[in-house]
């Protein structure tokens, strides 16, 4: 696998000259989605279910958002991001396009005509034209691509000449004039001399790692980083033991994934998802059928509550955070500006490198402060208000919100309604009543004549269902089943080599890499804290 160069959608128009077997996505439930009214609302054409919902958008984008804290760090916000790109990465069958804009919002990227052209007529019409560039969906090729030995040479740029190591770069200091023309009183900044950033090519607007798209937001690229950093820590604890190069990145690989696959199956899913989806997925067969096959119901629909966690300010660092020197938070427009699309606003004339008064402080984003800054967004029907306006670059795009263009993926991808997922499942569905109560309530009106009480978008369903059953704290049991079961099911069939070692289940215990005090890294936050600490 080569680098991931730039924001993914599905231009289906485009495609053309496919063949059945190219496709590298699946549908859970194509039964559903083949029915001539998948997603269309009762007595309605393809035409009059569009206008509905491009009607009910034009109400909702009047709604003022009041967001609600959650209990669960903000960090678990953008790990989830994370998975989302190293599970997928679609594109059509006649090839890529390296050019063009990079997504600026989560996930965002689509083709700028979305809307415009008829919807397939069937689910095989869909996953004759699409494939996905993550040939190994869950197996960390955000981070490593095909590794050091690749026969692409850009793949090979981004690791030391030892054949084992990342290459890294370093955070700018940057000086009392710099600070003080982008109006930051240089006295009252905390600098993190030495610390490290993901490498960036200044000329080209782009970071030099296995996945761009990675480098969207700041919280992102930071994580991205830390697993390089971990990386290399696993690749020097295992040098002693481990003298050839090869080997020793193969292992050092193999022991983050193991982390990587630890942390969520055990620390991510279980937080976010209804109590049982995961033991209950683990003690089934998997139900997804090919192997690195990645359902559309997941990543059109099922795993976008994401988009709801985002929040408009963030206790990022002792710069900008509770208590911070320079600001009280971090405010979400200035995570965009801090990468290398976004030229290191306001500093694009000093630095191509993250300043280093931006460094994220790991500690901060991954515990519980109990302040208004401290935690995630809630799962529901409120956005950032950054997340719900921001506008693309789009040509054509009538209507180019986040919530806007989520509803149409699953119009345009055969999604049934989220009541329909929950029926396949045995679950029983929200009541009319219910759904309508996980709505605004200045936009409950035009929800009920929209017909969204009894027959909801998937994306919109899933959100009204972790509000109602969950207090928004988790998602409900539907979109809980779906990800469970896409999720165990890719890392199942890597299991013998990720979740075994020795003929004998892996845990963090076995590994070299430990926090400070000797402990096995059994979560997100200790993963993350290690990878702050001081590393080779």
């Amino acid at each position: 696998m080569g680098i991931i160069t730039s924001a993914h959608g599905l231009p289906l128009h485009h495609a053309q000259g496919a063949q059945a077997g190219q496709a590298s996505y699946c549908y859970l439930f194509p039964e559903l989605a083949d029915r001539p009214d998948a997603g269309l609302f009762p007595a309605t054409t393809a035409k009059e279910t569009l206008a509905r919902l491009a009607a009910f958008e034009r109400v909702y984008r009047k709604f003022e958002t009041h967001t609600r804290r959650m209990q669960l760090p903000a960090a678990y916000t953008y790990f989830g991001q994370f998975m989302n790109h190293d599970m997928s990465a679609p594109v059509n069958v006649a090839g890529r396009s390296r050019s063009g804009p990079a997504a600026t919002v989560i996930g965002s990227g689509d083709p700028p005509d979305l809307g415009l052209r008829r919807r397939p007529r069937s689910t095989a019409a869909i996953l004759a034209r699409i494939r996905n560039e993550q040939q190994n969906p869950l197996m960390l090729e955000s981070l490593y691509a095909d590794g050091p030995r690749s026969a692409d040479p850009e793949v090979r740029s981004l690791y030391e000449a030892d054949g084992v190591r990342f290459k890294l770069a370093k955070a700018t200091t940057l000086g009392r004039q710099e600070l003080a023309a982008a109006t930051v009183a240089p006295e009252r900044v905390m600098h993190r001399r030495g610390a490290h950033d993901i490498p960036r090519d200044a000329a080209r607007r782009i970071p030099l790692i296995a996945d761009r798209r990675n480098d969207e937001n700041l919280i992102l690229s930071q994580l991205h980083l830390a697993l390089m950093l971990l990386h290399n820590r696993a690749a020097a604890a295992l040098k002693p033991t481990i003298p050839d190069p090869v080997e020793r990145f193969a292992a050092a690989r193999l022991l983050l994934t193991r982390h990587y696959h630890w942390c969520i199956l055990h620390d991510y899913l279980p937080s976010l998802l209804s109590a049982g989806a995961v033991s209950q997925a683990l003690s089934a067969p998997p139900r997804l059928s090919a192997p690195g096959g990645v359902p559309v119901e997941f990543t059109t629909a099922a795993f976008r509550f994401g988009h709801s966690m985002v929040s408009q300010l963030y206790d990022f660092n002792s710069n900008f955070g509770e208590g911070g020197r320079v600001s009280d938070a971090a405010k979400l427009h200035e995570l965009f500006a801090f990468t290398s699309q976004g030229r290191m606003a306001p500093f694009a004339h000093a630095t191509s490198q993250l300043p280093d008064h931006w460094v994220a402080d790991w500690d901060r984003l991954t515990r519980l402060s109990g302040t208004p800054r401290g935690g995630a967004d809630r799962i529901d029907m409120s956005f950032a208000a950054d997340m719900l306006n921001h506008m693309q670059h789009s040509g054509n795009l009538l209507h180019a919100s986040i919530f806007f263009r989520n509803v149409m993926r699953g119009f345009f991808r055969r999604m049934s309604f989220g009541q329909d997922f929950a029926q396949a499942y045995g679950i029983k569905p929200l009541s009319a009543r219910q759904v309508l109560s996980a709505m605004p309530k200045t936009v409950r009106p035009a929800a009920a004549a929209a017909g969204f009480g009894r027959s909801t978008p998937a994306w919109l369903y899933f959100m009204c269902e972790a509000d109602v059953l969950e207090g928004g704290e988790r998602l409900g049991p539907t979109a809980s089943r779906i990800i469970a079961d896409t999720v165990t099911g890719l890392i199942r069939h890597h299991a013998g080599t990720t979740l075994q070692q020795d003929g004998r289940a892996w845990h963090p215990r076995h590994s070299v890499l430990k926090t400070q005090n000797g402990k096995p890294l059994v979560s997100l936050r200790t993963l993350l804290l290690c990878a702050e600490d001081e590393h080779p």
